[in-house]
């Protein structure tokens, strides 16, 4: 039966089906509500998923597609269905990848991406981790008897859930040693931590698998190695996942304006082509998907070398997306309403009320891409709405992120909080007038992996200059030395140390007298905790700035003013309570509840004092990426 009109339209006045941001983010390409019209740039996605079947057919293994357009003609749509389109079939595992907060490091940025997206759910409802050890699993039991019943993902993390914990260790340690001595593997931890991610311990081997560093006391109990962060360790879980399944490994948001790395001397685009040629030449079973817009393509990645680009797109020139026309216009806005007059248990007179057929198509005329389409659905739905501010649409979209996913990521941490300072330049914020803010910390410039950006200023008549360090590693060894640089004034030149670290994440003792201590209490150094209120508004708004004009359509006076106006309600720029406590008066107070025992080997203790390497040496990827790819400077 059809619904009165005066309860659909004061449904539509109260809930606008348009009212959610219309652009199409990580949380969307991993979420479970996708809308879709399948017929909207099909060629793009078809291809990818016929590179697939010819893999499948054994043609060839690998390949790579580029895909060029506009912004806002929906090249993280297409992203977004084959992501969809892969879990609902098995089709393969799926990786993505859009935030790169470490350029020096692409490499190791990459394992986190990697493992960050193995963790996200598969096919089966559980992680795609746990859909691999699964595989492997079953692999060992076909070897060992080719007639046994294959374990179901469900029934393996059933088994697990409800053993012993011993019982679950000798699982593991079984499981590990039977496969490694059915295939050659160069690092038997990796596999290791793969069968871990079947077990309640999962969520610690997922950040090994990562790179990151966890603590000794974990790491024992693992049997694993504190930390392997290395391209070695990727190039190992691709060789695992190449046994079973293919793998769509796709990069997006290589337009940020301005992601120019001033050190290497390439752009963001141009590096993560580096990457892509590395894992062509090393990947199995695959395909690589690199989304640009076509400035980007010609300008960037085009002046690369042959022997890099055409490893971008090793299918031919990239594949152009097309504006929306007359009958994905329709398709698409009756499909958004469908979704909402279901939910809302309504039915109207016509699928596309209260818009006409004629409208959609005059609309449709004038070739509007996908996201300029919800925008004109959104007003027109509901005029009240007409003059929502565009930055903070833009604001409310990136603010809904999965905070446990980035809660480890130093580098993405740092930009979201050196940003919130460079709009600070020129106030006065507890009684510091900040005249500058730099990443390169050293006394002739130059960046540093720990360290990740100096506050200069004047405090009456005294220079400031506050050295910042966001430090979420568990390890001691990471951890160590990034304390290490807050305590050398000298070397920074530096007249405050400024840690910023969650409370949960605990410091041993032995930091703490070793490092904590003399910043705090002797050096007039800082800890400022970090809180997830306080963070996610800088997070969200750096996101802004750096897709203001490809996503966003913005200017950077723009984003100014909203963080002018709008500053003291959301907690952005002066207003913002972290930054607030990083310039406040130290408080010479080491917190108590950030500190607890955990038994130290003595010598351990001697190596971290006299031997704490940088891992993110930046002379030797800078060399590296010159010396492998021959790549002058811009």
């Amino acid at each position: 039966m059809t619904s009165s009109p005066q309860s659909i339209d004061e449904a539509l006045r109260d809930r606008n089906p348009f009212a959610k941001p219309p652009y199409v983010n990580a949380k969307d390409i991993w979420g479970q509500d996708f809308f879709d019209v399948e017929s909207v740039n099909a060629h793009a996605s078809d291809a990818v998923f016929q590179a697939l079947k010819q893999i499948r057919d054994g043609l060839y293994s690998t390949t790579s597609i580029a895909i060029t357009a506009q912004d806002g003609t929906g090249k993280t749509h297409i992203i977004s269905r084959i992501r969809h389109q892969l879990q609902s079939e098995n089709g393969g595992l799926f990786v993505y990848a859009n935030k790169y907060s470490n350029l020096i490091n692409i490499k190791h940025s990459f394992q986190q991406i990697l493992a960050e997206s193995l963790g996200q759910i598969g096919h089966q409802g559980v992680t795609q981790w746990q859909e691999l050890a699964t595989a492997m699993t079953n692999h060992i039991l076909n070897h060992k008897n080719p007639n046994t019943t294959a374990y179901s993902v469900t029934d393996l993390l059933e088994k697990f859930k409800t053993s012993e914990p011993n019982q679950a260790n000798q699982w593991i340690e079984r499981l590990s040693g039977l496969y490694c001595n059915l295939k050659a593997i160069e690092d038997p931890d990796i596999v290791r931590a793969v069968f871990l991610t079947l077990s309640p311990e999962a969520s610690y081997a997922v950040k090994w698998l990562k790179g990151q560093e966890l603590s000794q006391a974990k790491a024992a109990e693992l049997q694993l190695p504190t930390q392997n962060q290395s391209f070695e360790a990727v190039l190992q879980i691709l060789d695992l996942i190449s046994e079973y399944q293919e793998l769509v490994i796709c990069f997006d948001e290589l337009d940020q304006p301005n992601a120019q790395d001033e050190e290497i001397g390439l752009h963001l685009s141009q590096i993560i082509a580096c990457l892509v040629k590395d894992l062509l030449q090393n990947l199995n079973r695959g395909v690589i998907l690199t989304v640009m817009m076509p400035a980007q393509w010609t300008n960037k990645i085009k002046q690369l070398p042959n022997q890099i680009h055409n490893k971008v797109s090793a299918q031919g020139e990239p594949l152009k997306l097309s504006y929306i026309d007359r009958n994905s216009v329709i398709g698409f806005v009756t499909l958004w309403l469908k979704k909402y007059y279901e939910r809302e248990n309504l039915t109207p007179s016509s699928p596309l009320y209260p818009f006409e057929e004629k409208e959609l198509l005059s609309l449709a005329d004038d070739k509007p891409t996908v996201r300029e389409l919800l925008k004109w659905c959104r007003v027109n739905c509901d005029p009240k709405k007409q003059k929502a501010d565009p930055v903070e649409t833009a604001f409310i979209a990136e603010l809904d992120l999965d905070f446990d996913s980035i809660i480890d990521d130093n580098n993405l941490l740092a930009d979201a909080l050196y940003f919130g300072f460079k709009t600070l330049i020129g106030k006065t914020i507890e009684r510091i007038i900040v005249t500058e803010v730099t990443d390169g910390v050293f006394p002739k410039g130059g960046r540093d992996s720990y360290l990740n950006f100096k506050i200069l200023g004047k405090e009456g008549d005294k220079n400031v200059s506050i050295g910042v360090s966001v430090l979420q590693y568990a390890g001691r060894k990471a951890l160590g030395a990034g304390l290490r640089r807050l305590i050398d004034y000298e070397q920074f030149e530096l007249t405050r140390g400024c840690l910023v670290r969650s409370k949960a994440k605990k410091i041993t003792t032995y930091l703490e007298q070793k490092y904590l201590e003399p910043l705090i209490r002797q050096q007039g150094g800082e800890f400022v905790e970090l809180k997830e209120a306080e963070i996610k508004p800088l997070l969200a708004i750096r996101a802004v700035h750096n897709k203001r004009e490809v996503d966003y359509g913005l200017s950077e006076e723009q984003i100014e003013t909203f963080i002018a106006e709008k500053g003291a309600e959301l907690m952005l720029g002066e207003s913002n309570p972290l930054l607030q406590e990083i310039l406040s008066d130290p408080s010479y107070d080491v917190p108590t509840d950030l500190i607890e025992d955990e038994p130290i080997l003595v010598a351990e203790s001697i190596r971290d004092d006299f031997s704490i390497s940088d891992d993110n040496d930046l002379d030797n990827t800078l060399n590296d990426l010159r010396n492998q790819f021959n790549i002058p400077r811009n």
